[in-house]
C-alpha cells in the first residue's frame, strides 16, 4: 500500500518499503494473532490485518493522536479485525491473547521489558524489530542471542526520486535495520500449516483430524490433570474438541465430559479389534477440529503386564497419533532425559513427539530443554507444582466431577497456568502431523428390525451410580432401547412402563444409608425383578440388588434383596483388571469382555459364568444370570460380544 493512502498526522509512520520487508519477515498465516507495538499511524496494523482475514491484529500505541489515526485508517480501509490498545507496553499487553507474530516499531526505550513480556506469552512467537541506530542494533542482537535465538539481520537502504528543477535526483532515506527471530520451526510449520488451518476454519473427517495422545511413564504422573486442563484451554480458544480415554477407565472420561459438555469415549484394543478401534475413533471424531486422547497407566503397559496389547502405545499405533509424554520431573534433573531416551528407543516407532515436564520449574525446563530436543522431541514446557494442578483422591481413584469443589473454576485456573507454561501452539502443530487413517469402512451394527416397537430402559444416574461406558449406552439406543434416567437416591419411584433397568457402577457404599431409606424405590426394584423386567447390574449396581450392603463406617444397610447375598468391604482390591467371560452351556458361549475394579465383595458373587484373566491361568466364578437378570461385578463392554448381549436383552420379552 502507498504511504499516501494513509491518513497521517505528526506521528511517525513506517514507510511502505520497510513495511513490505517487515511484513514478509513476520511470516503471517491467515489465522495469526498479531501485535503491532508502537503502532504509530497504524500502517503496519492495517496491512497486517488484510493479510490475516481469519486472525486479529492488536495495535498498541501510547499517544492519543496515534490511537485516533489508527482508528481512522482502520475505518477508511474497512478493517474489522483490528483492535487499538491505548497505553504503554509492556503494561498494555496484560490480558491480551497470546500472539503468534509481533512487530516492534517503537519501544520508548523499554524493548527488553517488552520482549520479555512477549516471549513470556509465547516462547515460539515470531518477532520483527525495526531499529535505526547501531547501538539499538547491538542491543537487539545481544538480547536475541541471550535467549538462544539467532536473529536474521538485514539493512534496508531506500532512495526515492525527487524533482529538482528539471531533473529527478535520488534522495536516500535513513537506513533501517530489520531484525527477525523466533517462530515455529520451519519443519513444523511446513508439515502442520494445512492441518492447523483446518483445525481453526472447517470441519474435518475423522480420518484426517489433528490429534494427540497424552501419555506418561507411569500412573500418577499427571496425565488426567494435564489432559483436563488442555481440554479447558482448547475449549476457551474455540477449538471443537472430542476426547477419548485409552483403556477401560470410566472415571477420567467423566472429567473430559465435564469440561467438554459432551460424552467422552473409550478406545480399548482388548475390548475391540484393531479395525473396530480405528472405526470408533473415526466415527466419534467426525465434525471436530481436534481429538485429545488420554493414555492409560504407563505408555507401554498392556494386558497381563508383559504385553503391548491395549496399551496407550498400541492405541497410538492403531490411530496413527502423535504422543506427548508427561514426565513427573519433581525429583529429577538430567535423569529425565535418560528416561525419555529409553521410552523413545523401546519401540522403533514410539510416536513420541513432545515432552511436558510436570511438577518442574522454569529453571529445570531451561536446563533440560536442549538435552531433550537433542533426542528429537519437542520440549513443550514445564508445569510447576501448584494448587490448580491438584485433584483430590478417593478409594476408587479420582472423585467424580460433581464432588470436586468448584471444579469449573479450578479447571479455568489450570487452563491459565498451561497457557502460561506450555507452548500450546507448538503442541497443535504436532497434532497436525497425525497420519491419515486408512479409508473408513462402515461399522456393522446389530439393529432390531425397523418395525419392532421401541422399549424403555431405566438408567440409574446420580452420585451413587455413575460409571457407564458411553458406547454401551449408544449400543442400547441403536438396538431399540429408549433410555430414561432415574435416581435411586432422590426419586421415590421408578419411571413408568419400563422394559429394562440398567444399574451401573459407582459409589453406593458411600450412600448406603440414604439408598436404604428410599424404601419405595427398593420396593419398585423388587417388583420389577419379580415381574420379568430385564435387569443389567454391574459392580455398584450389583451390590444395590443385594440383601444388605456395608457402608463406609461398617454399618450393614438393607438393600433391594433381589440377590440373596450381602455386600461387604475388603481391605484391598478384590479383583482388578481385564477379564473374558465364559459360560458352561456352549449354546450360550459368551466371549464378552469386561473389567473389574472394586474394594467391596459379596457373599454371593454368582457362579453362572467364569471370568478368566488374559495372559494368565487365573480365573474365578462370577455373575448371576437368569432369563431376566444379568448381574455381577464385571463392567461389561457390550460391543465386544454384541450378539451375546442382544440374546439376553431380546430373549423372553414380555408381551
Amino acid at each position: 500500500m502507498r504511504d499516501e493512502q494513509f491518513i497521517r498526522g505528526a506521528i511517525p509512520m513506517t514507510k511502505s518499503e520497510i513495511r513490505a520487508v517487515s511484513l514478509s519477515k513476520l511470516e503471517l498465516e491467515r489465522n495469526s494473532v498479531v501485535y503491532d507495538i508502537g503502532a504509530g499511524t497504524g500502517s503496519v496494523s492495517v496491512e497486517a490485518a488484510r493479510l490475516v482475514p481469519g486472525g486479529h491484529v492488536y495495535a498498541f500505541e501510547r499517544e492519543d493522536e496515534g490511537c485516533r489515526l489508527i482508528r481512522a485508517n482502520a475505518e477508511k480501509f474497512e478493517i474489522a479485525n483490528l483492535t487499538v490498545v491505548r497505553g504503554s507496553a509492556p503494561e498494555s499487553l496484560e490480558g491480551m491473547p497470546k500472539p503468534d507474530c509481533v512487530f516492534v516499531g517503537g519501544t520508548g526505550g523499554r524493548f527488553r521489558e517488552i520482549l520479555d513480556a512477549v516471549f513470556e506469552k509465547n516462547p515460539l512467537v515470531r518477532v520483527v524489530i525495526n531499529v535505526i541506530s547501531l547501538e539499538s542494533l547491538t542491543d537487539a542482537i545481544n538480547y536475541f542471542k541471550g535467549h538462544e535465538l539467532d536473529p536474521e539481520v538485514i539493512c534496508v537502504q531506500v532512495s526515492r526520486a525527487n524533482l529538482r528543477g528539471r531533473h529527478h535526483m535520488m534522495q536516500a532515506l535513513n537506513p533501517i535495520y530489520v531484525l527477525s527471530a523466533g517462530g515455529v520451526p520451519e519443519e513444523d510449520r511446513q508439515v502442520g500449516t494445512e492441518d492447523m488451518q483446518k483445525m481453526q476454519r472447517q470441519e474435518t473427517d475423522g480420518a484426517a483430524i489433528p490429534r494427540i495422545l497424552i501419555a506418561a511413564p507411569c500412573s500418577g504422573s499427571g496425565k488426567t490433570v494435564i489432559t483436563a486442563g488442555l481440554l479447558a484451554l482448547f475449549q476457551r480458544r474455540g477449538i471443537r474438541c472430542v476426547s477419548f480415554k485409552c483403556g477401560p477407565d470410566y472415571i477420567d472420561s467423566m472429567f473430559h465430559r465435564y469440561v467438554l459438555g459432551v460424552p467422552g469415549c473409550n478406545l480399548d484394543s482388548f475390548f475391540l479389534g484393531r479395525e473396530q478401534v480405528m472405526e470408533l475413533f473415526a466415527e466419534k471424531s467426525r465434525g471436530s477440529e481436534l481429538a485429545v486422547m488420554e493414555g492409560v497407566m504407563g505408555y507401554y503397559d498392556g494386558v497381563g503386564g508383559n504385553t503391548l496389547q491395549a496399551s496407550s502405545y498400541e492405541i497410538a499405533e492403531i490411530t496413527r497419533t502423535p504422543v506427548i509424554l508427561v514426565v513427573d520431573a519433581k525429583s529429577s534433573s538430567l535423569s529425565v532425559a535418560a528416561q525419555v531416551k529409553g521410552f523413545l528407543e523401546y519401540q522403533p516407532d514410539s510416536r513420541i513427539m513432545g515432552v511436558i515436564l510436570n511438577r518442574a520449574s522454569k529453571e529445570a525446563e531451561r536446563r533440560l530443554r536442549t538435552k531433550l530436543e537433542e533426542l528429537g522431541v519437542a520440549c513443550l514446557g514445564a508445569v510447576p507444582v501448584c494448587p490448580e494442578a491438584e485433584l483430590t483422591d478417593r478409594h476408587l481413584g479420582l472423585t467424580i466431577p460433581e464432588k470436586q469443589e468448584q471444579l469449573c473454576k479450578r479447571l479455568e485456573k489450570l487452563a491459565d497456568k498451561l497457557e502460561e507454561c506450555l507452548s500450546v501452539d507448538r503442541l497443535l502443530v504436532i497434532a497436525g502431523k497425525a497420519g491419515q487413517l486408512p479409508e473408513e469402512t462402515k461399522r456393522e451394527r446389530e439393529l432390531v428390525k425397523a418395525e419392532a416397537p421401541r422399549r424403555r430402559m431405566g438408567v440409574a444416574r446420580d452420585e451413587a451410580f455413575c460409571f457407564y461406558y458411553q458406547e454401551n449406552l449408544e449400543f442400547l439406543q441403536e438396538n431399540g432401547w429408549d433410555l430414561v434416567e432415574f435416581s435411586p437416591l432422590l426419586d421415590s419411584r421408578l419411571p413408568e412402563n419400563l422394559d429394562g433397568i440398567l444399574l451401573g457402577g459407582g459409589y453406593p457404599e458411600c450412600y448406603a444409608d440414604k439408598l436404604s431409606q428410599n424404601t419405595s424405590m427398593l420396593a419398585d426394584i423388587r417388583e420389577a425383578a419379580a415381574g420379568g423386567v430385564k435387569i443389567l447390574a454391574e459392580c455398584g449396581g450389583f451390590l444395590y440388588l443385594h440383601r444388605t450392603l456395608e457402608d463406609m463406617e461398617g454399618k450393614s444397610c438393607p438393600m433391594a434383596g433381589v440377590i440373596d447375598g450381602d455386600g461387604f468391604r475388603t481391605e484391598r482390591l478384590s479383583r482388578f483388571g481385564y477379564i473374558e467371560l465364559t459360560q458352561a452351556d456352549e449354546k450360550l458361549k459368551a466371549g464378552i469382555r469386561g473389567h473389574e475394579f472394586h474394594y467391596w465383595d459379596s457373599t454371593n458373587p454368582g457362579t453362572a459364568m467364569g471370568a478368566r484373566k488374559p495372559s494368565s491361568n487365573r480365573g474365578w466364578d462370577c455373575m448371576h444370570r437368569t432369563e431376566t437378570i444379568l448381574a455381577g461385578f464385571p463392567h461389561l463392554y457390550y460391543r465386544s460380544a454384541p450378539s451375546w448381549i442382544l440374546q439376553f436383552l431380546n430373549g423372553g420379552q414380555r408381551s
